[in-house]
């Protein structure tokens, strides 16, 4: 078990502005049409079956932190979030005892190198390779499409390898609302990895992630469903 509690608390999650009061959830991001339901019951299923998520976006403010932070809730019994220190992060909770990547989720704010505590240089491939042990990666990132994200990462100055890009699993794009609003998710990709580096591949409406079965898509739908007539 991760025992700092620096790594257990959320590291500048919201960027250099206040963090909000009350954030939203993902039923209140399906009624403002943030996300359809079926998305957001895709993105459920998958966080709780220990899939990775990357949310994009090409400007700030759309929403991409208040998305993945509405969809923590989906994640497995037993599962411990180590928040990563941005920059500073050494990753020296990988030496502590008891440390398990099967049961880990590794929570970047944001991978960009406009801040300090946003995830930049090294760290990035750190990061990687913990999803190559085993760890689920969840982060936020800037890009006006998935190739411009994985283009980013794999140019200069980071120059890391394609098939690392793999570890992303699930990239959403968020883009402006129809009206200028708070942004929606307009699309979910899936990345994988091939012997010539990564496949990019989109998602439909009616396709599911591999791994990811009708039944549980149907469950986590249930789930978000019972949480809307809650509220």
């Amino acid at each position: 078990m991760i025992r700092s509690t620096s790594y257990t608390s959320p590291y500048h999650w919201w960027g250099p502005g206040p963090a909000p009061v009350e954030p939203l959830s993902i039923q209140a991001l399906v009624r403002t049409e943030a996300i359809d339901i079926s998305c957001a019951a895709t993105l459920w299923a998958s966080l709780a079956h220990h899939k990775s998520l990357t949310v994009i976006g090409g400007p700030s403010g759309l929403g991409k932190s208040t998305l993945l932070h509405a969809l923590l809730p989906a994640l497995a019994a037993g599962t411990q979030r180590v928040y990563l220190r941005g920059c500073y992060e050494t990753f020296a909770f990988q030496d502590q005892p008891g440390f398990s990547p099967d049961t880990t989720a590794l929570l970047a704010n944001e991978i960009s190198p406009h801040l300090p505590f946003y995830l930049w240089g090294p760290a990035v491939l750190r990061m990687l390779e913990a999803g190559e042990a085993g760890c689920q990666l969840l982060a936020t990132a800037h890009g006006r499409d998935v190739v411009e994200f994985a283009a980013s990462l794999t140019g200069s100055p980071l120059r890391i390898p394609a098939h690392l890009l793999s570890r992303f699993g699930l990239v959403a794009l968020m883009e402006p609302g129809s009206r200028g609003e708070r942004g929606q998710v307009s699309g979910l990709w899936q990345l994988s990895a091939t012997r010539a580096g990564v496949a990019i591949d989109q998602l439909g409406p009616d396709d599911l992630p591999a791994d990811i079965s009708s039944r549980q898509f149907a469950a986590a739908r249930a789930t978000i469903l019972q949480l809307l007539t809650q509220d």
